[in-house]
Protein backbone atom coordinates (compact mmCIF):
# COMPACT_ATOMS: atom_id res chain seq x y z
CA UNK A 1 0.00 0.00 0.00
CA UNK A 2 2.86 2.39 1.11
CA UNK A 3 4.95 1.64 -1.72
CA UNK A 4 5.71 4.25 -4.67
CA UNK A 5 3.12 2.59 -7.82
CA UNK A 6 4.14 5.98 -10.47
CA UNK A 7 7.65 7.40 -10.42
CA UNK A 8 7.09 8.53 -13.52
CA UNK A 9 5.28 8.28 -16.78
CA UNK A 10 6.67 5.08 -17.95
CA UNK A 11 4.90 3.52 -14.78
CA UNK A 12 1.52 4.95 -15.94
CA UNK A 13 0.71 1.36 -17.88
CA UNK A 14 -2.07 0.53 -20.31
CA UNK A 15 -2.83 -2.01 -17.20
CA UNK A 16 -2.98 0.49 -14.55
CA UNK A 17 -4.89 3.27 -16.45
CA UNK A 18 -7.77 0.19 -17.26
CA UNK A 19 -7.60 -0.94 -13.56
CA UNK A 20 -8.55 2.52 -12.04
CA UNK A 21 -11.05 3.64 -14.61
CA UNK A 22 -13.05 0.07 -14.47
CA UNK A 23 -12.30 1.11 -10.71
CA UNK A 24 -14.38 3.91 -10.90
CA UNK A 25 -17.16 2.92 -13.43
CA UNK A 26 -18.16 0.38 -11.27
CA UNK A 27 -17.97 2.94 -8.48
CA UNK A 28 -19.86 5.14 -9.63
CA UNK A 29 -23.26 2.64 -9.91
CA UNK A 30 -23.25 2.70 -6.32
CA UNK A 31 -24.75 6.01 -4.38
CA UNK A 32 -22.60 9.07 -2.88
CA UNK A 33 -22.36 7.76 0.73
CA UNK A 34 -21.19 4.21 -0.97
CA UNK A 35 -18.32 6.83 -3.12
CA UNK A 36 -17.39 8.64 -0.26
CA UNK A 37 -17.36 5.62 1.82
CA UNK A 38 -15.09 3.71 -0.64
CA UNK A 39 -12.50 7.03 0.06
CA UNK A 40 -12.70 6.93 3.82
CA UNK A 41 -12.72 3.34 4.85
CA UNK A 42 -9.11 3.31 3.62
CA UNK A 43 -8.56 5.27 6.76
CA UNK A 44 -8.96 2.18 8.98
CA UNK A 45 -6.58 0.25 6.19
CA UNK A 46 -3.21 -0.46 8.53
CA UNK A 47 -0.81 0.08 5.66
CA UNK A 48 -2.66 3.73 5.21
CA UNK A 49 -2.12 4.12 8.79
CA UNK A 50 2.21 3.60 7.89
CA UNK A 51 2.22 5.58 5.13
CA UNK A 52 0.13 8.42 7.02
CA UNK A 53 2.95 7.94 10.15
CA UNK A 54 5.60 8.87 8.22
CA UNK A 55 7.94 11.98 8.80
CA UNK A 56 8.32 12.72 5.08
CA UNK A 57 4.38 13.05 4.94
CA UNK A 58 3.84 15.70 6.85
CA UNK A 59 6.12 17.76 4.03
CA UNK A 60 3.28 16.56 1.50
CA UNK A 61 0.43 17.63 3.78
CA UNK A 62 1.90 21.71 4.79
CA UNK A 63 2.31 20.74 8.37
CA UNK A 64 -0.53 22.52 9.44
CA UNK A 65 -1.85 19.41 11.04
CA UNK A 66 -0.66 20.47 14.98
CA UNK A 67 -3.30 23.63 14.70
CA UNK A 68 -5.79 21.15 12.68
CA UNK A 69 -5.77 18.08 15.03
CA UNK A 70 -6.15 21.39 18.03
CA UNK A 71 -9.16 22.63 16.39
CA UNK A 72 -11.27 19.83 16.09
CA UNK A 73 -12.53 18.02 19.50
CA UNK A 74 -12.87 14.44 17.37
CA UNK A 75 -10.85 12.44 20.59
CA UNK A 76 -14.10 10.95 21.68
CA UNK A 77 -15.20 9.59 18.71
CA UNK A 78 -11.57 8.38 17.43
CA UNK A 79 -11.07 6.22 20.86
CA UNK A 80 -14.18 4.84 20.19
CA UNK A 81 -12.46 3.93 16.73
CA UNK A 82 -9.66 2.80 18.20
CA UNK A 83 -7.65 4.92 15.45
CA UNK A 84 -4.21 7.10 16.88
CA UNK A 85 -5.93 10.91 17.05
CA UNK A 86 -3.78 12.09 13.98
CA UNK A 87 -4.57 9.87 11.62
CA UNK A 88 -7.99 11.29 10.68
CA UNK A 89 -6.68 15.21 10.14
CA UNK A 90 -4.28 13.63 8.30
CA UNK A 91 -6.42 11.53 6.15
CA UNK A 92 -8.68 14.67 5.48
CA UNK A 93 -5.60 16.66 4.61
CA UNK A 94 -4.32 14.63 1.81
CA UNK A 95 -7.87 14.03 0.47
CA UNK A 96 -8.45 17.98 0.08
CA UNK A 97 -4.66 17.90 -1.16
CA UNK A 98 -5.26 15.22 -3.59
CA UNK A 99 -9.03 16.83 -5.11
CA UNK A 100 -7.20 19.74 -5.64
CA UNK A 101 -4.46 18.65 -7.55
CA UNK A 102 -7.26 16.28 -9.03
CA UNK A 103 -10.18 19.61 -9.82
CA UNK A 104 -7.21 21.49 -11.26
CA UNK A 105 -6.53 18.85 -13.83
CA UNK A 106 -9.95 17.87 -14.42
CA UNK A 107 -11.08 21.17 -15.15
CA UNK A 108 -8.65 21.91 -18.12
CA UNK A 109 -8.75 18.86 -19.49
CA UNK A 110 -12.14 18.66 -19.52
CA UNK A 111 -12.63 17.06 -23.24
CA UNK A 112 -10.18 14.05 -22.63
CA UNK A 113 -10.70 10.61 -22.17
CA UNK A 114 -10.74 9.07 -18.94
CA UNK A 115 -7.33 7.24 -19.52
CA UNK A 116 -6.11 10.54 -20.47
CA UNK A 117 -7.61 12.17 -17.27
CA UNK A 118 -6.44 9.74 -14.94
CA UNK A 119 -2.61 9.70 -16.36
CA UNK A 120 -2.76 13.18 -16.28
CA UNK A 121 -3.90 13.34 -12.65
CA UNK A 122 -1.24 11.12 -11.84
CA UNK A 123 1.34 13.09 -13.57
CA UNK A 124 0.07 15.91 -11.72
CA UNK A 125 0.43 14.08 -8.19
CA UNK A 126 3.58 12.17 -8.35
CA UNK A 127 5.89 15.62 -7.71
CA UNK A 128 3.66 16.04 -4.02
CA UNK A 129 5.60 13.18 -3.13
CA UNK A 130 9.01 12.90 -2.84
CA UNK A 131 9.31 9.16 -3.77
CA UNK A 132 6.74 8.58 -6.11
CA UNK A 133 2.73 8.14 -6.11
CA UNK A 134 1.69 6.07 -3.45
CA UNK A 135 -0.96 3.16 -3.47
CA UNK A 136 -2.35 4.97 -0.69
CA UNK A 137 -3.91 7.53 -2.49
CA UNK A 138 -5.65 5.15 -5.88
CA UNK A 139 -8.91 4.60 -3.56
CA UNK A 140 -8.93 8.20 -3.20
CA UNK A 141 -8.38 8.80 -6.88
CA UNK A 142 -10.75 6.15 -7.58
CA UNK A 143 -13.11 7.73 -5.74
CA UNK A 144 -12.83 11.07 -7.50
CA UNK A 145 -13.10 9.82 -10.83
CA UNK A 146 -16.16 7.93 -9.72
CA UNK A 147 -17.66 11.17 -8.83
CA UNK A 148 -16.94 12.87 -11.77
CA UNK A 149 -18.47 9.81 -13.71
CA UNK A 150 -21.94 9.82 -11.60
CA UNK A 151 -22.18 13.19 -11.26
CA UNK A 152 -20.00 15.74 -13.74
CA UNK A 153 -17.58 18.01 -12.89
CA UNK A 154 -19.46 20.14 -11.69
CA UNK A 155 -20.19 18.14 -8.50
CA UNK A 156 -16.56 16.50 -8.60
CA UNK A 157 -15.04 19.73 -8.74
CA UNK A 158 -17.41 22.44 -7.31
CA UNK A 159 -16.61 26.17 -7.90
Amino acid sequence: MSQSLFKNEVDITPEWLFYIENESISLSQRDEFAIQNYMDREVFNPEMRGFLSKPDVLTVLDEELEMELMSLNLKEDLMKLSLPDWIRPRYRKLKRKIKRVFCEVVTALEDLDTKAIIKAVILALIPLFATGLPAAVLPILIGLMAYLWKYGISKACPV
